[in-house]
């Protein structure tokens, strides 16, 4: 068939070249499209590192059946693999950090690691064990790494439960300053007490899904949250009309003249809208929160229905009680 002596071993060596090749390359695509988010939400990125890897092993755990879709189902699995290892290096910095109680991150790190290796010796024997007491096939195989699988999974996501994230991302501040904005008789009243902690804030974040707005609660709107207002303007057009969207961003400029701050906020005509708030290009970390509890304001004066200029009313608050927050 005019096949050499080294053709098929050759062939083989190109195909494992070939899988290599394409994870690698996935992982670099998913470290430019991810970037900041391995610091500003490491707990969601670490929880799906540990389902990419997962579901990656089990699929190179098929290739034995069909062995057709060798170069197809190894590539697809050596990507997942990269993401996943990726992704758990990336974060594992910032989550070793909470758990410092000193600038001792080195020796976290090295604890880190040598229960991580401590675990795989111990997993590496019960393999042996099982393996050699039991007729074990590819089918039981497959189907054992499932139950085992889901128990890792499970553990990985009761112990990001007791992970004290420093840093805000939109779901975690919103936690934080929900129940410390209350409005009653004289307006609204910002509650010290009622902020809460970030160890409190990591019990109850949702971590497995991307949040990238706030939800409207009872007669409080949401409030959707956009970089800048060229990604809003995208973003609206979809849904609404040019002149309703023009006409929002012209009336969330105009009290910036006054104000003189790096965000803006708008609404659209109809009662049912979200707020949305955008920033400028020049604004900072401090200018990001106070946009948002600005916001957090104005949504929950729109909540109580209280007369006047809601937005005016709110922003005089934030600002005069932001000093609270920041610290």
């Amino acid at each position: 068939m005019g096949l050499g002596a080294g053709a098929l071993p050759l062939s083989a060596a190109i195909n494992w070249v070939i899988k290599d090749g394409f994870g690698q390359f996935g992982g670099v695509i998913y470290a430019t499209m991810v970037g900041q988010k391995f610091d500003s939400d490491p707990k969601h990125q670490r929880f799906w590192s540990s389902v990419w890897l997962q579901t990656a092993t089990w699929l190179e755990m098929l290739t034995p059946l069909f062995p057709q879709f060798f170069l197809i189902i190894g590539s697809v699995a050596n990507i997942g693999k990269n993401i996943a290892w990726l992704a758990m290096s990336a974060t594992r910095a910032s989550i070793n950090k909470t758990f410092c109680t000193k600038e001792n991150l080195g020796d976290v790190t090295a604890k880190c690691g040598s229960q991580a290796t401590a675990a795989g010796l111990i997993g590496t024997a019960l393999g042996v064990v099982v393996g050699g007491t039991m007729d074990v096939s590819v089918h039981t195989l497959i189907v054992g790494f499932v139950p085992i699988s889901l128990a890792s999974l499970w553990g990985n996501y009761k112990s990001l439960l007791y992970t004290v994230t420093p840093t805000l991302n939109i779901e975690r501040a919103r936690l934080m300053l929900q129940d410390a904005i209350r409005v009653d008789n004289r307006g609204l009243v910002f509650s010290p007490e009622h902020v809460l902690s970030p160890r409190k804030v990591s019990r109850v974040e949702k971590f497995m899904r991307e949040i990238h707005h706030v939800e409207p609660t009872g007669q409080m709107p949401g409030i959707v949250i956009s970089a800048n207002i060229s990604k809003l303007e995208r973003t609206l057009s979809w849904t609404h009309c040019n002149a309703s969207v023009a006409r929002m961003i012209g009336e969330a400029f105009q009290p910036q003249h006054v104000w003189n701050e790096r965000y803006y906020i708008g609404r659209l005509s109809h009662p049912a809208s979200s707020l949305y708030l955008w920033y400028d290009d020049r604004a900072s970390d401090a200018d990001v929160l106070l946009g948002f509890y600005h916001a957090m304001a104005y949504r929950r004066l729109l909540g109580a229905r209280s007369p006047g200029d809601a937005c005016i009313k709110s922003y005089v608050f934030a600002r005069q009680t932001f000093a609270m927050v920041a610290k």
